[in-house]
């Protein structure tokens, strides 16, 4: 088995990013229908469209999955997946639960879901510091419960809450080793 897609899925601010990050897998570029925050820029964080283009693409079949999120629509190109398992490429992506087991269903075991956790007000304490207003903290917290029990799925799930940020570096760290490992294998 050889793992080729690191599936990150959990609540907002659980800090699916940060761990995107340390293991240092290049990352699915994916489509959403939001408009692009200060610093973003399309291609590279992701691919800007509308709701009209997005769903066209999806109704095309050029997405593997789309899902709605706070009014916005987000999806997964079905062209960058195929490349990864023609070219045997490793990357990692950032999916909710019904991405997720999209995925997994398609690909089963070349992909890791791995489940990220945090206490709730932890996460609510990152979106804070991070420049959200409290309307917008609510509102990106109000399915946190069914976000949490939606990562009983999961391959793994790091509880990556302040209090764990060591062993959670450490595990990361094993987590990159193991499928830099497993690449030069492939």
């Amino acid at each position: 088995m050889s793992i080729l897609v690191v599936v990150l899925q959990g609540p907002s601010a659980s800090g699916k990013s940060t761990i995107q990050s340390k293991l240092g897998l290049p990352r699915v570029v994916t489509w959403t229908s939001r408009l692009p925050r200060e610093g973003e820029i399309d291609g590279v964080d992701y691919f800007f469209k509308t709701k009209e283009e997005m769903r066209r693409l999806y109704e095309q079949g050029q997405m593997i999955e789309m899902t709605e999120y706070h009014e916005n629509f987000y999806g997964t190109p079905a062209r960058q997946i195929k490349d990864i398992f023609d070219n045997s490429e490793r990357r990692s992506i950032i999916l909710d639960e019904v991405g997720a087991k999209k995925i997994k269903q398609f690909f089963n075991d070349k992909i890791l879901i791995i489940g990220i956790k945090a206490e709730r007000h932890e996460c609510a304490h990152r979106l804070e510091i991070r420049g959200h207003s409290s309307s917008d903290i609510n509102l990106r917290l109000e399915s946190f419960e069914a976000e949490i029990d939606a990562l009983s799925h999961c391959d793994l799930v790091l509880n990556n809450t302040d209090e764990n940020r060591g062993k959670i570096d450490q595990i990361v760290r094993y987590l990159k080793e193991g499928l830099e490992k497993q690449h030069g294998s492939l």
